[in-house]
């Protein structure tokens, strides 16, 4: 009897101590490691596949995370296709049709070029202090390292198609160690694990991603091959003409 209210004691002080650490607070100084500020990108995604491996690069320039505007340089095939978020508005260009098509923001959580990242990977995706409730529960080792367990579930009104995401954050550095996906029945369908930070133009970015579906047998890297501010991106930018007149 002693020794099971010693044990239910220690899990109610466990209980206070884990809930004394604010969830959010965790999570904003992580997305300030992985915060999108107005910048400029030039992006390499690796896609591996049993039969083959798909290379996609691409510019991409972002404001935040509302706004997002991506041109695909590579493969030839696809050259000059530019993706654009603006709010919740999703938009494509083909120069071959020279047409602009906008899309469904149920889009936001499909795969992307064929990748194992989807399209709110690329375009900025929602902020996970902003833009969910949380759940701090018990730390776990996630790549080697002691993490923070934090459970996302969207707000009503957050423009996803997700469940939940489990957020993993490094607990002796406070970085993103990995985040998983989870659909409206529960089941994992991405793994996004973040490689490698580097501090570049003064900001530090993680410039080295994995994505994996389908347990893992599918992956895709993402990384970063140039990075710099851009504090003259305006609103203004990313616009249906601007998908038009791209320019270098």
């Amino acid at each position: 009897m002693f020794n099971k209210f010693i044990f239910s004691f220690f899990l109610i002080i466990l209980s206070f101590s884990i809930n004394g650490q604010e969830p959010i607070k965790i999570l904003q100084k992580a997305e300030k490691a992985n915060q999108q500020i107005a910048s400029y990108s030039e992006i390499e995604i690796t896609s591996e596949r049993p039969r083959y491996t798909k290379k996609i690069k691409l510019r991409n320039w972002s404001l935040n995370n509302n706004y997002s505007m991506v041109e695909i340089i590579s493969p030839k095939r696809d050259s000059g296709m530019i993706y654009m978020k603006s709010g919740k508005r999703l938009f494509t260009y083909s120069p071959k049709t020279n047409r602009i098509i906008k899309l469904p923001s149920s889009m936001l959580a499909q795969g992307w070029m064929g990748t194992d990242a989807q399209f709110d990977n690329i375009l900025g995706a929602a902020s996970l202090s902003k833009d969910f409730t949380h759940e701090l529960k018990l730390p776990v080792n996630v790549n080697d390292e002691s993490c923070h367990f934090i459970r996302c579930v969207p707000l009503p009104e957050t423009p996803v198609a997700h469940d939940h995401i489990d957020a993993f954050i490094n607990k002796q550095n406070g970085r993103i160690s990995r985040l998983e996906v989870y659909n409206k029945k529960g089941a994992l369908i991405q793994q996004i694990d973040f490689l490698e930070y580097k501090i570049i133009d003064g900001i530090q970015i993680p410039v080295s991603l994995k994505f994996s579906t389908k347990k893992g047998t599918q992956n895709t890297e993402l990384k970063i091959l140039a990075w710099k501010k851009r504090p003259d991106l305006k609103q203004t930018f990313f616009t249906e003409s601007t998908m038009k007149n791209l320019g270098p």
